[in-house]
């Protein structure tokens, strides 16, 4: 990839990216850094990328950078205590947050690569070759890892009172 190429593809990709990142890591900083620590990577690996698999090597390495970041957050494991609270009848779903939160908090407490299935396929509309070819997973894992996904936040929020839906 050429120096100009690069700029084409930064010009092309990096909203792209920010918009995933935001979604994989929720922190407007965190993914800021996510993206532009991969569009540095992305530069110093420009002889060896082609241009036509740029914008997949960039999201991927914006999401290994947000998992590294993330991994031994204790984020996770809070959500996840607070959704198995609601769960067990502590709290009423209308007390505590609406729709949009308890959608939010359900993705935030699904596994990294789940989350990051999720919200490239339903958000960003990606094809399971093209989630397959970023997160480095097979179709069939990319499908299988999507369904699992899906059903899991379906549970989760029913478990909060919001529906069958």
């Amino acid at each position: 990839m050429t120096a100009k190429e690069y700029n084409n593809g930064v010009r092309l990709w990096a909203d792209d990216a920010m918009r995933f990142a935001m979604r994989c890591g929720g922190s407007k900083a965190d993914a800021e850094d996510a993206v532009q620590e991969a569009l540095a990577s992305l530069w110093s690996h420009r002889d060896s990328v082609d241009m036509a698999k740029g914008k997949s090597y960039l999201l991927s390495a914006a999401y290994r950078r947000l998992m590294l970041h993330f991994r031994h957050d204790a984020v996770v494991q809070a959500h996840a205590e607070e959704v198995q609270s609601l769960a067990e009848g502590k709290q009423h779903p209308d007390e505590r947050f609406d729709l949009r939160e308890a959608i939010e908090r359900s993705l935030q407490a699904l596994p990294e690569v789940q989350r990051a299935i999720l919200q490239l396929r339903d958000v960003e509309g990606y094809s399971y070759r093209e989630i397959g070819e970023t997160l480095a997973l097979s179709d069939s894992q990319v499908q299988v890892y999507l369904f699992r996904a899906r059903v899991t936040m379906r549970k989760q929020l029913k478990q909060m009172g919001y529906g069958n839906d």
